[in-house]
């Protein structure tokens, strides 16, 4: 298991795009026991834990696969993506 603090908030963490002000601090395992003791063992990066993880989750992520089609019998797809509706 590894762990990853942000200095985001749980939207601002997710959603916003790097900036100069992301941070993020690592301590890769064995986990310590406490919150107190992994924060003295972690490690300070400058930037967004996107990249972290994107390099992190890359190796482990497989072969890229075609995503299955959209709609079934029962509820077809009304066109191709994105959508009449978002064109409007």
């Amino acid at each position: 298991m590894r762990y990853v603090l942000s200095s985001g908030g749980h939207i601002a963490g997710i959603v916003n795009p790097p900036g100069p002000k992301a941070w993020y601090e690592v301590a890769e395992p064995p986990s310590p026991a406490t919150a107190g003791l992994w924060r003295e063992g972690a490690t300070r990066h400058s930037g967004s834990w996107w990249e972290d993880w994107a390099a992190w989750a890359g190796p482990r992520a497989g072969d890229l696969v075609a995503p299955p089609p959209m709609g079934s019998a029962r509820y077809p797809a009304l066109g191709p993506a994105p959508g009449d509706y978002v064109r409007g």
